[in-house]
């Protein structure tokens, strides 16, 4: 009997090992093939005319707020993972100036890091507008503002620590290299770095960065021709080489106009095929253009990517938000203003806005629209369901 008991046992204890290593398999199984994934926002161009500082001037408190304008683009800002924007001015100190030498005050970093925009390309013609002294002044106030940046340094040291700019969220792992055309007034010291859009410089970088484990790479560039609304040969050239050499995601400013967005497989010489997205501009995201016909406004780009146990990543959702400054009069002056920036989709039949506010939306919007529906392939535009208050892309 004693025999009989010691048999059950050893049998009960058999078949729970044995239960215990098929469900352990089974989880090890479902963690190759699960799925992961990260959603992205891009911005156009951040500036501050002159106009848009004295406004954001509290004379009562002596400080600056520029909080404002975000404010309405903030439900879209925290339903994706990272947000990454053109940050076309410099943080030089007093006086504080608009065009065309950029100085804001410091609270617009952390204005920006409050507002969940959590990473800036800083390579742009206005970085350099007060020289190596407000060069380096802008990127040691980004670092105390905790804003992650690339694409300018203060030496090679700091090259090391910013380049590639490394968005790491869900099991994913982005390089980011950032590139301008070159800096108003054309030459720089020595002593600082600014990546300068260079054929054999940037497959370098990518070659660099194709050795290591990256998921994705992001190229952001600062070129095209200010105020042209469709891209150019130059920069159609780039983006094949960033595509052809490991890239898979290119996004540019410098316009101050939206150009058009192109998501597509690219077939690369080797025959390999992958997704690829191109936006040539996302235009101003916040600017004091005011009433300058397609510049008052930009495009916001959201998509998703994702990754199977194969290791393809695929580009899902790729669309576009169009975004228009509403600039409403502050109470008891004519002259300062309140600076909004406004998901159009949600705000363009919102007779609150003034019937000559809503007039320039609506033409930002239809010129936006009518470029768009035309030289898009396979980006539409989040349109806001006003029965469900949510976004939803368009087909």
């Amino acid at each position: 009997m004693k025999k009989t008991f010691l048999f059950l046992i050893i049998i009960l204890q058999t078949t729970i090992l044995s239960c215990q290593n098929i469900s352990n398999d089974s989880l090890i199984n479902t963690k190759n093939t699960s799925k992961k994934e990260i959603s992205l926002l891009f911005l156009g161009d951040i500036m501050q005319h002159d106009l848009q500082i004295e406004s954001a001037y509290n004379s009562k408190t002596k400080t600056y707020d520029f909080t404002s304008q975000f404010k309405h683009i903030q439900p879209i800002i925290k339903d994706v993972d990272a947000v990454v924007g053109n940050f076309e001015v410099t943080l030089s100190g007093k006086p504080y100036k608009g065009y065309p030498r950029f100085s804001s005050p410091n609270q617009l970093a952390f204005d920006i890091k409050k507002s969940g925009i959590n990473y800036l390309v800083t390579a742009n013609n206005h970085i350099y507008d007060y020289g190596v002294e407000g060069f380096k002044k802008t990127l040691k106030m980004l670092d105390s503002a905790d804003v992650i940046h690339t694409g300018t340094f203060s030496n090679l040291e700091d090259k090391k620590k910013h380049q590639p700019m490394i968005i790491e969220k869900n099991g994913f792992k982005i390089a980011l290299l950032s590139y301008t055309y070159g800096v108003n007034g054309d030459e720089y010291s020595s002593s600082i770095l600014i990546n300068e859009i260079d054929e054999e410089l940037i497959k370098s970088n990518l070659k660099t960065l194709q050795k290591s484990d990256y998921d994705a790479i992001i190229v952001f560039f600062h070129w095209g021709k200010e105020y042209e609304r469709e891209s150019n040969q130059e920069q159609k050239k780039f983006a094949d080489l960033c595509f052809e050499n490991g890239a898979d995601i290119v996004i540019g400013s410098h316009p101050h106009v939206i150009q058009e967005m192109n998501s597509y497989r690219y077939k690369e010489k080797s025959g390999k095929e992958k997704d690829v997205f191109v936006a040539y501009s996302l235009g101003n995201f916040v600017s004091n253009y005011g009433t300058w016909r397609y510049c008052d406004g930009g495009a916001m780009v959201k998509m998703k990517l994702t990754k199977n146990s194969n290791g393809e990543l695929k580009i899902e959702n790729p669309g576009y938000f169009l975004v228009w400054v509403y600039r409403p009069k502050k109470e008891k002056t004519a002259k300062l203003l309140n600076y909004y920036v406004l998901p159009v989709s949600q705000f363009e039949n919102d007779k609150t806005l003034g019937a000559e506010h809503l007039k320039q939306m609506k033409t930002f919007i239809n010129d936006s629209r009518t470029l768009l529906n035309k030289n898009n392939k396979n980006v539409n535009e989040y349109k806001y369901d006003v029965s469900t208050e949510k976004w939803k892309l368009t087909n």
